[in-house]
């Protein structure tokens, strides 16, 4: 296909990303803010050597999910990818997007494995933290998300996905001359929200004196200094956390490691289950040092935290029987190091959430070769209305004679 030259198609489905897949004389093309079922004529941006990308000039069938997107950013912001749907068809695609690449990776979880998505609610209004970046050209200042070309500003009054507080907040400080300025092209702005604090917000790093934040959970409150990180979507955060909780009650260890630990969200939930030996391990030394005071909180009284490579931490760890690992990685997941550490000396029970399908996908087949066997997946959209949603597993493996 060429760029510029126009197609009928009818869309297959969504895929990963949030765009719809059709073909059209056996290649494969790719529309944004489409859904399937819908009948359309389309025009090519992107010609590849295996795909092209194309966009929407004219539908004919639309689905009967479909709404009026409810933000004059969209399609020019690069975070909302499911505007143009209802929410409860929005979780339906992820999980359906689930299966496809569960397939493609030739994963066959047993039958009740794989569990229907969780949705979340609120599907909107619901992140703690936003981050806009800075625009300055002469006296004009723009303010908001970069684009997909990475360059791009898409100057943003206000957030369909942050808190109302943030909102409010956002409105309050673009009217401030002094405010806008003291931004610089390239600056980053950070908007942070909890019950207890309120709203917050720094340019690039938060200050050294500013007081840790107070956070919520289903167990209890946990400190989290500014600058570290937190789950975004607090009831998506209480879904994965009651999880963990299930699991403990279940299975009953004695001792958790947590590694990628952060503030210590599930070692504290399990410390406040009743399980009186954990080790943390995070690469931040302020979320670290957060952590161990959040554990002591909890109940430990000589907590140990590791603030380092989770990778090496583990390596030299000896976790013993009766130990549940718990690994909540970046986006990028595992690396190869903690992987083989893992299957090398791991537990016989391994909780695994990830923010990533692609990057789980991956660590996940390697799990399998390892030994490890897939008991339970729950995809939970944490990120309504985006492209992204987490996953939330469940692993054992025989203990080794």
């Amino acid at each position: 296909m060429q760029v510029g030259s126009e197609f009928q198609c009818e869309i297959e489905k969504t895929v990963l990303g949030g765009d719809g897949l059709a073909r059209v004389g056996g290649e494969v093309v790719f529309l944004p803010r489409t859904l399937p079922g819908e009948k359309l004529i389309g025009r090519v941006t992107v010609a590849k050597k295996n795909f092209s990308r194309a966009e929407v000039v004219r539908f004919g069938v639309t689905n009967p999910h479909r709404i009026e997107a409810a933000c004059p950013c969209f399609g020019r912001c690069p975070g909302c990818r499911y505007l143009h749907t209802d929410y409860a068809y929005e979780t339906e695609l992820k999980g359906k997007q689930l299966d496809d690449a569960l397939t493609a990776a030739g994963l066959a979880p047993e039958a009740g494995v794989v569990l229907p998505p969780a949705a979340p609610e609120p599907s909107v209004g619901y992140r703690n933290k936003i981050v806009l970046h800075v625009h300055k050209a002469g006296r004009h200042v723009r303010l908001g998300y970069v684009a997909a070309d990475n360059t791009t500003v898409t100057d943003i009054e206000q957030c369909p996905l942050a808190h109302p507080a943030i909102n409010g907040e956002l409105a309050r400080v673009r009217k401030d001359n002094s405010f806008l300025h003291s931004l610089h092209e390239g600056m980053d702005v950070t908007f942070r929200h909890t019950a207890f604090d309120g709203v917050k917000f720094w340019r690039n790093r938060p200050p050294g004196n500013m007081t840790w934040l107070r956070e919520e959970t289903p167990f209890g409150q946990l400190s989290v200094p500014c600058g570290s990180f937190f789950q975004v979507n607090p009831a998506g955060a209480a879904i994965l956390i009651e999880e963990f909780r299930s699991l403990l009650a279940g299975y009953s260890p004695s001792r958790v490691i947590d590694l990628y630990a952060g503030a210590g969200l599930f070692g504290c939930a399990a410390a406040s289950a009743g399980v009186g030996e954990i080790l943390a391990v995070e690469s931040d030394p302020e979320a670290a040092a957060a952590a161990h005071y959040n554990l002591r909180r909890f109940g430990i009284a000589d907590p140990r935290v590791i603030a380092g490579d989770a990778a090496e931490a583990f390596a030299a760890a000896s976790p013993g029987a009766g130990t549940m690992l718990v690994v909540d990685p970046p986006r990028g997941g595992l690396s190869p190091a903690a992987v083989r550490a893992i299957v090398g000396k791991g537990p016989e029970l391994l909780v695994y959430i990830s923010c990533n399908p692609g990057s789980w996908i991956r660590d996940a087949v390697r799990l399998g070769r390892g030994g490890y066997r897939l008991r339970r997946l729950l995809p939970v959209n944490l990120f309504p209305r985006t492209e992204h949603f987490e996953l939330f597993s469940f692993w054992t493996r025989p203990a080794k004679g």
